[in-house]
């Protein structure tokens, strides 16, 4: 329409909000009933969800005319609407598990300033005129500890982003949570010309779209405390009644498609309290038509909140019900994070070995690491002219009956060495005449006797296949060895596994980083060759590790890109028993992904800090 300013803000899947104080959305204060009064609740909530009724089907998040002047575009990832990816992501909603307890009630899932940056990562420029919300400031007020939340410290003009943090941190509700309810009830974190009603009404919390807001919970402070507030209320936490049970967590209800009774129920399981929580706040889930087309409509009796608020968190932060509790090995610097990782995997002193490796010479650590699980200690690092104080700390609390060093002065000097034999006496150098060859006598000394059915070959030039295969080695007892992945023909290598007595080799990478020549030597030598590479490193790590581990409960994540951390954390996972996939600095991919779900995978150990892995690894953000 020329001329003319329209905007329309609808909050889709419409919350449903009972107010502990006795307010009814659309209705009187009742300032005098008590906070827990039950029969007074749960009449309330009937109220609710008849006003539900005009909002529930509206798929878009805020959608909205033109700006003055301007066009308003469509967000990007409409054009996902019906597209292959969005259905194979639609595929990955489960109804009872809409997002997992850890990443809902995370207080510690943003910093201010993380939250900052994502606010102007997403409205780059804001329209001349308008207050958007990476620039919306207000001056709040305290609110004394209760059942729900701590104390809240009020402050002169906060930052939006600062009160988002701040409310997250005092209720328990994490700062990815609340953006993303923002967006589902206003589009605020991406709208560029918000207005003043937006803000009244930030999180529908007491604000229907056929009634005025109520002015006890308007505006942008109230409206994410109180909303933050109730979603902790919703798990009735010590101190108060429980009041909120008709969806209980462990067991199956029947949970309505939409507020039209025709159409229908279906039962869902609901696993956790967080889950739950949702439902109480929009109690519909999605029918297969708003799933079939995630981003845009579905049929008459679709409902678009648990879908869009499930589809937001995913496309902004990863998958909201990944259960996978992660945790970081790491220390300042590589020497204390190899510290670390040993006293992870070998808590007791006393340890048979400690293999000693160069933090600045990466080849000699790929065969060292199985190497080193295998004869039962940790792998460690030093430089070529320094025993490093973290080191030396981990050596003396091993208190290791055997000291291997790996590689000759060049790599490990001589004072360095001699520093190590104060320690232990019992202390064994390897080294050959280049990677190939060290490689090939690290084998020799730890696995001669072992005779192990197998072996992995990986490149010696190119690291990342072998850091992979160097973990799942180590797990299984046998050996990798470096070959120069380029050349045509490795006799020494060929001969080597065939003196321990292997039988099977698994080639680590594909045809790019061991040819096609290579492999065929040692078929023709009389090998059974399994090749496992992908199309780049992070899929050559996907497919070793899914050969070498048919289950595991941990999957240790090493950047694919810097190798120090990755080189001890090889060891430690070896240790563990369990896979090390290398993974981009900050995201990771969806093969990774799937095997966390289909694995049941419960734990997710970083290595290193975020300058090595970024938390985004930690909340399995999509590359």
């Amino acid at each position: 329409m020329a001329g003319t300013l329209i905007k329309r803000i609808v909050p889709f899947g419409a919350a449903v909000v009972i107010l502990v104080t006795g307010m009814l959305a659309s209705g009187p204060v009742f300032a005098d009933e008590p906070v827990d009064d039950t029969s007074m609740l749960l009449e309330q909530y009937q109220a609710q969800l008849d006003e539900q009724s005009a909002k529930a089907d509206d798929p878009a998040p805020g959608s909205h005319g033109e700006a003055p002047g301007q066009e308003s575009p469509e967000p990007e990832n409409r054009s996902l609407e019906g597209s292959p990816q969005a259905l194979a992501a639609a595929a990955g909603f489960n109804p009872g598990t809409i997002i997992s307890d850890y990443n809902f009630y995370n207080a510690w899932a943003m910093g201010e300033g993380d939250v900052q940056a994502f606010l102007n990562g997403e409205v780059p420029r804001c329209l001349p005129g308008y207050t958007c919300l990476k620039d919306y400031r207000q001056t709040t007020w305290t609110r004394s500890a209760d059942a729900m939340c701590s104390q809240y410290t009020g402050e002169a003009n906060e930052s939006a982003a600062r009160i988002i943090y701040k409310v997250g941190l005092a209720c328990g509700i994490s700062q990815k949570v609340l953006l993303v309810l923002l967006e589902k009830e206003q589009s605020l974190v991406t709208d560029d010309w918000p207005g003043d009603n937006q803000y009244r009404k930030a999180t529908g919390y007491a604000c229907p779209d056929t009634a005025p807001c109520d002015a006890e919970f308007a505006g942008f402070y109230n409206q994410v405390y109180k909303a933050a507030w109730q979603y902790k209320r919703y798990a009735n936490p010590p101190g108060t009644s429980q009041t909120y049970t008709w969806y209980p967590v462990g067991a199956t209800t029947a949970v309505r498609y939409h507020p039209e009774p025709s159409c229908g129920t279906s039962p869902v399981f609901i696993s956790n309290t967080a889950t739950a929580a949702l439902y109480y706040y929009t109690p519909y889930q999605p029918n297969a038509a708003a799933l079939s087309n995630l981003y845009g409509t579905g049929d008459a009796c679709s409902t678009y909140g648990n879908r869009n608020f499930w589809r937001l968190y995913r496309d902004w932060f990863g998958d909201p019900a990944s259960s996978a509790t992660a945790s970081r090995i790491a220390g300042p610097d590589r020497f204390a994070t190899a510290a670390a990782l040993s006293q992870s995997v070998y808590p007791a002193s006393g340890v048979p070995v400690v293999y000693v490796t160069s933090a600045e010479n990466f080849p000699d650590s790929l065969s060292a690491a199985p190497a080193a699980v295998a004869q039962g200690g940790p792998l460690l690092l030093v430089t070529r002219t320094a025993l490093p104080g973290a080191t030396d700390g981990e050596l003396r609390r091993l208190a290791p009956r055997k000291i291997v060093v790996i590689g000759g002065t060049s790599a490990i000097g001589d004072s360095v060495f001699a520093s190590l034999r104060d320690r232990q006496s019992n202390i064994v150098r390897i080294a050959g005449t280049d990677r190939f060859d060290t490689s090939r006598q690290i084998a020799r000394y730890a696995f001669g006797s072992a005779r192990p059915p197998r072996a992995y070959v990986a490149s010696g030039v190119n690291f990342p296949d072998a850091l992979s295969a160097s973990a799942a080695a180590g797990a299984q007892r046998i050996p990798v060895v470096l070959v120069d992945g380029g050349s045509s023909y490795d006799p020494d290598a060929i001969q080597l596994v065939a003196d321990l007595g292997v039988s099977r080799v698994t080639i680590a990478g594909g045809g790019d980083a061991v040819s096609a020549t290579m492999q065929n030597t040692f078929t023709n030598a009389g090998f059974a060759i399994t090749r496992l590479g992908g199309i780049d490193r992070y899929r050559t790590s996907v497919e070793i590790n899914r050969n070498a581990f048919t289950t595991a409960d941990t999957f240790y994540f090493a950047s694919g890109t810097t190798f120090p951390d990755a080189m001890a954390g090889a060891a430690a996972a070896g240790k563990a028993g369990k896979p090390l996939y290398v993974t981009p600095p900050g995201c990771v991919f969806d093969e990774v992904r799937s095997d966390i779900g289909t694995r049941g995978v419960s734990s997710l150990k970083l290595i290193g800090g975020p300058a090595s892995l970024t938390d985004n690894v930690a909340a399995l953000v999509r590359c």
